[in-house]
């Protein structure tokens, strides 16, 4: 039997660089298990080694594909491919016709095909696979305007790290990704698409990528995200990318390809997916696509899948989920940009930061103005707050002044003002100021009558607590804005405006300043008044930077309000930095007067504060009176050793001592 007269005839690839002395191959017969093994004669010119020895020709017909291939094979044959991407495309119409079993190998350009049935790019291990299967599986096959699909379609640039990490990639390979992918983030611009489902769903929106998948097996990210997915249930995926900024994107990219974080089932929040059994895509604008890797144009897209009609011998990376939702379509489009938006989008490049469109900032424009007016509810809760705040402040009780805390609606006013500066709004701003300037007058007003009232002394811990400010309430105040202004922003988070409110607790220093007021202790007024005006200039400027970053407000326009509100920070920052450094002094002294020992006399406990300009140094000395050092001495020396040795260690000479004898027995 010669190779031209018969179409199962083969021609021996040259093995001389394996080993395999191809001269001593010939002519073999076809084999009568009908298995043949394809091998396509490009750039290489040798068999590995692996495979002809795990196929050996006594086995398997071997068959070389010329550079125009006739694939003349009985029906339900099995065909083992070490063929290139391209090469195995041409023939899948002929195995679907003729039901054929495909069992690719890893060919060094096959990485399609790889990744798409989960072929491993190991050969021994793709060999072994295929080897152990109990027989080839019945997969879907994506077509896109009559072309096989293997993976991806890829329309536009910025999906490609979607596709490019596999599941083996490596750390290196990911960084490689996200680095690229950096760099061209400032190329993309939103193109417009009208997208029709299988089931006539409509969708008019503007994408920097949309990426269909046959199943979510394929990569490392699409496996994560993709989690209602199978190779055989007649549905493509499609997920369309709609980053409102360069930033928003490259946070989802560092999180996920470059950290590798676990865990993640589901899509980013600018993104969509769709499910069905095919797929229209239309622009205005030629639609720039890949197949595969290899490009094409054109101005729609037909996509559809032809249900369970290749036979495959699948990889170990595919794995076969639930079937039996293959006629459930998914239409998860609501955070993709339409009408208003989808206009404003497609007109520019990608911003670095995001932009918020008219849709995005009408809810939240309305709900400020609400929160900006001076109504009788607010002043209403203010005097309630602020009484009870006092009242709490007079009895020590830290549960009472927090929920007047909650009950406060200070926050509300400050963030509107916030938003009026970040975007130069004097319709929003002016009023919000009054509205501030009012609730601080009036809780004030409240707690100073309140202390006036009251016969007792305004001197608890609560209230002293409150009367000294430092730099950690700013940095209280600057978190809190930022909370309070993104709270605001995303309506799922704005629960924990109650948090919020705890946190800063704008109203308690307010009424420690009215009961300054009301009790004639001026210093006290000085210090809590201070450290609400710590709070609101720390709400203020973060907020406002909050809400620009955000989208809300152009870096450009909030620049004033800005610069502003951080003149405000920094003259705030002068005075607290002053307690700050009292307070890190403090502290130092109570470290070295612990556990102070002086002839047999033991300091267990110092606490540091001032009184006036002087320092107070209140000391707990415990003392064994079996001890024979304290039997030579009398009570008056004991407390001039341990009051000399105090002022020695503090090296300071302005100290008022007191100290606290604590007698114990053995």
């Amino acid at each position: 039997m010669t190779s031209s007269a018969e179409p199962f005839a083969e021609y021996p690839a040259d093995h001389s660089q394996d080993g395999i002395d191809s001269s001593q191959l010939g002519p073999r017969e076809p084999s009568v298990a009908l298995k043949f093994f394809l091998y396509f004669e490009s750039d290489e010119k040798t068999l590995p080694k692996a495979i002809a020895n795990a196929f050996p020709a006594d086995d398997y017909t071997w068959t070389v594909v010329g550079a125009e291939p006739k694939f003349n094979f009985p029906p339900n044959a099995t065909l083992v491919l070490y063929l290139t991407d391209d090469a195995i495309k041409r023939l899948v119409e002929g195995a679907i016709k003729n039901e054929w079993q495909l069992a690719p190998l890893p060919h060094p350009q096959s990485r399609q095909i790889r990744a798409g049935f989960g072929v491993s790019a190991n050969l021994d291990e793709a060999i072994h696979d295929i080897k152990s299967a109990e027989g080839a599986r019945a997969v879907d096959l994506l077509w896109c305007n009559e072309t096989p699909v293997f993976n991806t379609v890829m329309i536009g640039d910025s999906a490609a790290w979607l596709t490019g990490v596999e599941l083996s990639s490596r750390w290196l390979k990911r960084l490689g990704i996200f680095l690229s992918e950096a760099r061209r983030a400032r190329m993309h611009i939103p193109q417009p698409f009208d997208i029709i489902s299988g089931k006539e769903r409509k969708l008019r929106t503007a994408a920097t990528g949309i990426v269909v998948l046959e199943h979510g097996n394929s990569t490392l990210l699409s496996r994560r995200m993709l989690a209602e997915s199978s190779p055989a249930d007649g549905m493509l995926h499609a997920l369309v990318l709609a980053p409102r900024s360069r930033l928003e994107m490259l946070w989802f990219l560092l999180t996920t390809i470059l950290l590798n974080i676990r865990g993640i089932k589901k899509l980013p929040d600018f993104a969509g997916h769709i499910k069905t059994s095919d797929l229209r895509i239309t622009s205005p604008r030629e639609i720039q696509y890949r197949v595969d890797g290899t490009s094409f144009s054109a101005t729609e897209l037909w996509l559809r899948v032809s249900k369970t009609s290749l036979q495959v011998f699948t990889g170990r990376y595919l794995s076969f989920g639930k079937e039996e939702s293959a006629n459930k379509e998914i239409f998860r489009t609501q955070s993709l940009p339409s009408f208003e938006s989808r206009q404003e989008l497609i007109l520019r490049p990608l911003p670095f930061l995001r932009h918020a469109t008219t849709d995005d900032f009408r809810e939240l424009y309305l709900q400020l103005r609400e929160n900006a007016q001076s109504t009788s509810g607010y002043f209403v809760l203010i005097v309630l707050s602020a009484m009870l705040a006092a009242l709490g402040l007079y009895a020590n009780s830290a549960p009472v002044i927090i929920g007047a805390m909650i009950l406060a609606p200070l926050m509300a006013p400050i963030i509107s003002l916030a938003m009026g500066l970040s975007r130069q709004d004097r319709s929003l701003a002016t009023p919000a100021s009054w509205t501030v300037f009012r609730g601080v007058g009036l809780a004030m007003g409240a707690a100073a009558i309140i202390a006036c009232l009251l016969p007792l002394y305004p001197d608890t811990s609560e209230i002293r607590a409150r009367v000294t400010p430092n730099l950690l309430d700013l940095g209280v105040a600057i978190i809190s804005g930022i909370a309070g202004a993104y709270a605001h922003a995303r309506q799922e988070v704005a629960r924990s405006l109650a948090g919020v409110a705890i946190a800063v607790a704008l109203v308690p220093p307010l009424v420690v300043a009215g009961i300054g007021i009301g009790s004639g202790q001026v210093w006290n007024f000085v210090g809590a008044f201070l450290l609400f005006l710590t709070n609101f200039v720390g709400i203020l400027f973060a907020a406002a930077i909050t809400f620009s970053l955000l989208g809300y407000a152009p870096l450009s326009k909030a620049r004033k309000g800005l610069w502003f509100s951080m003149i405000m920070v920094l003259a705030v920052s002068i005075p607290l930095s002053v307690g700050f450094y009292r307070l890190v002094d403090s502290q130092r002294m109570e470290h070295r007067f612990k556990d102070l020992v002086v002839e047999g006399v033991k300091v267990s406990k110092a606490t540091v504060t001032r009184e006036g300009n002087r320092k107070l140094v209140k000391c707990q000395v415990l003392v064994n009176d079996a001890a024979s050092s304290v039997q030579a001495f009398s009570d008056e020396e004991l407390r001039q050793a341990v009051y000399r040795e105090i002022r020695n260690r503090s090296r300071k000479k302005d100290l008022i001592v007191e100290i606290e004898w604590i007698y114990r027995s053995e």
